[in-house]
């Protein structure tokens, strides 16, 4: 297809192709947002396929998950049937598996999140079919997102291909998919289990040389266990990836919540985040200040009145956490602050909710309270990459530097794809005069993130207090090309271009500074320019 625009929006770049269509990077001019578009190619394009790819659309737009990319639009533009959706920054899941096996606590923890986007596709009568870590996004906060319901289909008005018909990626099939027979919710329990697999060991769990042997092997032979991969994980891990992988649908986990639970019950195990006794006690325990406690307290009371908090429930947390986040998008701190605690009386062990209040501590000025709320985060989860991120720059707010590194350092043994972990740990290495360190985190955060501009920043920061002038500008003229409204880079330009005479070049920048809405920058950009009228 060789249009600049569909349907209104602006093409980009081209991200993928496969056997349906081509994914395009676009604009939408009206809102201004970056976003994915799907179209169908014309050689593909039957009947059945349009149907199946509009009901996929219809489907899509009707969920909200954070787990799964958001559609915003769908149609036809030009005889092209197209769907508008969600640009995620990030990395694929299978770029994460081939650098590594993935520390079962995180491979974990994503496979949950993804079950939790499994059961809300199932709920509305989606099967994906085409689960793989090529369809699943890493964003550069650590989440994931299920994407590309290419093969997609509405379980409850039937199937739109070929009943008998082999659809999926076959390292990832079912039994029943590799045989050819109909898919069902049972089927992407499989297939997110042999993706799991694949984090924890690094490899297949049906290997073969060509596709009939791995169909084969899929049909009748078990996986190689997970204690015969050189790795580290619990041994009860091993039954619940098997009940997920039985050849026989109907003995795998009933639907992905169960699957869902069966993870999250091996994880509080095995990490020690079984609940405590009371709301109280394990609030306490953890140092929150009195008032967080009696705040608590009071919404436990007005909610559930003197018998107290009853049991848990998750799925109460995460709607009363998403309307935090709400509120706190639209700037209604009180609202939101309120949202977070009754998810916390809802379901203590629930890490989100503790995170976001630290995050409104935080943006308070309140890093005493804000410390404690993240380390009450971690306290469940001790592999949860953000709020370790998070407690690291309190830490380093509050001038503990060795703390501060300490837990940047953690958060990116937690998720090695953690951008502003990255950026951050830079810095401060930085700032403590270790630039050799430095420039090799920062090496590394590029390595995921190639035209991250505040990383390009700082690594041409470590390049010059290592010696090297010439590569220090390179890093800034990548770093401006990509966002030319950092002042930073302007300023770091335009003086290196005053030290080596390039006058014309140094005030190109200065200029650039000078007409910052910032006060403060553009009094130093103005300055800067008398100081050059004056040479």
């Amino acid at each position: 297809m060789d249009k600049k625009t569909i349907a209104g929006y602006t093409i980009e770049k081209t991200l993928g192709e496969g056997g349906m269509g081509v994914v395009y990077r676009a604009v939408d001019p009206t809102l201004d947002r970056r976003l994915a578009i799907k179209v169908i190619r014309r050689t593909t394009l039957s009947a059945a396929a349009k149907e199946r790819f509009l009901r996929e659309a219809r489907a899509a737009s009707r969920l909200n998950h954070p787990h799964i990319v958001t559609v915003y639009a769908a149609g036809e533009d030009d005889g092209h049937p197209y769907l508008a959706m969600e640009y995620v920054e990030g990395r694929t899941l299978r770029a994460l598996i081939d650098e590594g096996p993935i520390p079962w606590e995180k491979a974990t923890e994503w496979t949950c999140d993804l079950l939790d986007a499994l059961h809300g596709l199932h709920q509305v009568g989606i099967v994906h079919r085409d689960l793989k870590p090529e369809n699943i996004m890493v964003t550069a906060e650590g989440v994931v997102k299920l994407m590309d319901f290419g093969i997609a289909h509405m379980a409850a008005s039937g199937t739109l291909t070929q009943e008998g018909a082999a659809v999926g990626t076959v390292y990832y099939m079912s039994p029943e998919q590799a045989a050819g027979k109909k898919a069902d919710a049972r089927s992407d329990i499989f297939s997110i289990a042999a993706v799991l697999y694949e984090m924890v060991t690094g490899e297949y769990p049906f290997p073969g040389e060509h596709p009939m042997a791995v169909m084969y092997s899929i049909c009748n032979l078990p996986p190689t266990t997970l204690a015969e991969h050189p790795v580290q994980v619990p041994a009860g891990l091993q039954p619940v990836v098997d009940k997920a992988m039985e050849k026989n649908r109907d003995e795998r986990y009933p639907d992905a919540a169960a699957f869902r639970d069966a993870l999250r019950e091996l994880r509080e195990r095995e990490l020690g985040l079984a609940p405590a006794p009371s709301l109280k006690s394990r609030v306490l325990q953890i140092g929150v200040p009195v008032a967080v406690v009696i705040v608590l307290a009071v919404v436990a009371f007005v909610l559930f009145g003197r018998g107290g908090a009853p049991k848990p429930d998750r799925e109460v947390a995460k709607n009363l956490n998403e309307l935090g986040q709400s509120a706190q998008e639209k700037n209604d701190i009180s609202t939101a602050r309120d949202e977070y605690r009754r998810a916390i009386v809802a379901d203590p062990g629930y890490k989100i909710p503790w995170n976001n209040l630290g995050i409104l501590a935080l943006n308070e000025g309140n890093l005493v309270e804000a410390d404690s709320l993240f380390r009450k985060a971690i306290s469940i989860d001790s592999s949860y990459a953000v709020a370790l991120h998070n407690l690291a720059s309190v830490r380093q707010d509050r001038g503990d530097l060795a703390g501060a590194e300490k837990f940047y350092r953690a958060s990116l043994r937690a998720d090695s794809t953690l951008l502003a972990s990255y950026n951050n740990l830079g810095a401060l290495l930085l700032q403590a005069e270790r630039s050799a360190e430095a420039a090799d985190v920062l090496d590394k955060g590029l390595s995921f993130y190639p035209d991250q501009p505040y990383l390009l920043k700082n690594r041409g920061v470590a390049a010059q207090k290592l010696g090297n002038d010439d590569a220090a500008i390179t890093y800034w003229k990548r770093g401006i090309e990509k966002d030319s409204t950092i002042v930073e880079l302007q300023c770091l330009s335009a003086e290196w271009y005053e030290r080596h005479g390039r006058i014309a070049e140094a005030r190109a920048h200065w200029e650039v500074v000078a007409g910052s809405p910032v006060e403060e920058e553009r009094r130093v950009g103005t300055e800067a320019l008398k100081r050059l009228r004056s040479r």
